[in-house]
């Protein structure tokens, strides 16, 4: 069962629910009032290692330079 966490209680724990996410691959949901408004899920296998890549560049039309 995906946690559920609301956007109150996420704010100062962002950090550790994130690399929470990262360890066990499951996502979590941030809830406002209730009501699932995003998801944290973890990188797809590969990409972790480039957190940062631009699109262009992974698809090999980045500009000269």
């Amino acid at each position: 069962m995906t946690e559920a966490v609301s956007i109150t209680r996420a704010r100062p724990i962002l950090g550790d629910l994130a690399r929470r996410v990262a360890t066990t691959r499951e996502p979590i949901v941030l809830t406002d009032h209730g009501r699932a408004i995003a998801t944290i899920v973890p990188m797809p296998p590969g990409c972790a290692d480039d957190p940062g890549g631009r699109p262009e560049e992974a698809a090999g039309t980045a500009p000269a330079g």
